[in-house]
């Protein structure tokens, strides 16, 4: 089990356990008191929970747009509980998308015209900022009227504190410095406190914005000292590099990162690793290209591929089982999820990923014509099929 697995199940159990003791002290004991019956109850609570979850979801959000403005950044979406909206055309637009994030995301961009480097540090701290802020006003009106003999009065100041509740759940999660199933704020507060990740923060954030508007040959600046943040622009440039055919140069990329393990997610590094079995088995002997994999693809990168529905993984597989495992079987496995994969890439990457998962899938076909895989060939249409 991965890491951010191991760190996910803590977090997520701590949270449980917070809500059931919550649920069984506190809301039990209440119940007595609320005039209301057992399913009216659960309404009541389930109420709260929904309120809860709306109420926090928009605070959250709200810090992260006020804390981007303080840092100098400009607003490219919100998004809340999958509700987005966005500019485009100098018209604010609407549409539910999905977000990487535990209730939403605001997504952010450097201002072109900013007199100094911009400061990622209000953006990510004004959401735990904002719910603190609602932790106190919640904690002052419970003490205030938790109690008061008017029942309805009452219910009113538990219902808040349901909400409270929820949203000290989502607080620890996104303070959490770790790199959980999302990336939270405060995994990202501690990258950011060095200067070098910040100026790296920065420019995945232009570089991903030059990119989604159709620039896709932006100039990256890449890095020596290799964090998420770094590795994450190293990839973006090895995209680039590999559209060129210059393998070479991402060669020298992939290998900062896959040197520094320790310094990545599990999931970029297994990014990494693929794009360089990739350029291996499409630039190199078969002789040699087989030693590579032997030697230093361990099993359980081996599985991590294998349970990876990314391009760069599927593309990787089917060559490993194509050609040296010799299997059908493990091949459709991957192929099944192309187009599921291919849907969920960024769309300015579709093309590269085209081209390049074409001339994997054909090495595989003319190493086994007999095994009628033509069908999987991708087209500029292909993420209109269903996986």
């Amino acid at each position: 089990m991965k890491k951010e697995d191991i760190a996910g199940i803590i977090v997520y159990t701590l949270m449980l356990a917070i809500a059931v003791v919550f649920g069984f002290t506190i809301l039990q004991s209440h119940q007595v008191d609320s005039g209301l019956s057992g399913m009216s109850y659960f309404l009541y609570i389930f109420g709260g929970i929904v309120a809860g979850l709306i109420f926090n979801a928009l605070l959250f959000e709200l810090g992260h747009v006020i804390g981007a403005k303080v840092g100098g950044y400009d607003i490219l979406s919100v998004c809340v509980l999958g509700f987005t909206f966005y500019k485009f055309e100098g018209k604010t637009k609407f549409r539910f998308k999905n977000f990487d994030g535990l209730t939403g995301e605001t997504k952010i961009v450097p201002k072109k015209d900013a007199k100094k480097e911009c400061n990622p540090t209000a953006y990510l701290w004004f959401g735990t900022v904002f719910y603190l802020i609602e932790l106190t006003a919640v904690i002052i009106v419970f003490a205030l009227f938790g109690t008061s003999e008017n029942v309805l009065v009452a219910n009113i100041a538990y219902f808040i504190l349901i909400m409270g509740v929820l949203g000290i759940l989502i607080l620890f999660y996104n303070i959490i410095p770790l790199k959980l199933d999302t990336v939270t704020d405060g995994y990202r507060l501690k990258l950011v406190s060095n200067p070098k990740n910040r100026e790296a923060f920065n420019e995945l954030l232009r570089v991903e914005y030059e990119i989604s508007q159709g620039n896709t040959d932006v100039e990256i600046k890449t890095f020596d000292t290799i964090t998420n943040f770094t590795a994450d622009l190293n990839l973006n440039k090895v995209y680039i590099l590999l559209d060129k055919r210059e393998f070479a140069e991402a060669e020298k990329l992939i290998d900062m990162i896959i040197e520094n393990k320790s310094n990545v997610s599990d999931s970029t590094y297994v990014k990494a690793r693929c794009q360089k079995i990739y350029i291996n088995i499409m630039n190199r002997s078969f002789e040699e290209a087989k030693a590579y994999y032997d030697k230093e693809v361990s099993l359980e990168e081996r599985r991590d591929i294998s349970k990876n529905v990314s391009m760069e993984a599927i593309r990787t597989y089917i060559l490993t089982q194509g050609l040296f495992d010799k299997s059908r079987s493990e091949c459709l496995i991957a192929l099944n999820n192309v187009y599921k994969a291919f849907k969920h890439t960024p769309k300015q990457r579709q093309k590269v990923e085209i081209v390049l998962f074409n001339e994997a899938l054909q090495k595989v076909i003319d190493a086994h014509p007999d095994w009628e895989f033509e069908g999987y060939i991708l087209t500029d249409n292909s993420q209109n099929k269903k996986a």
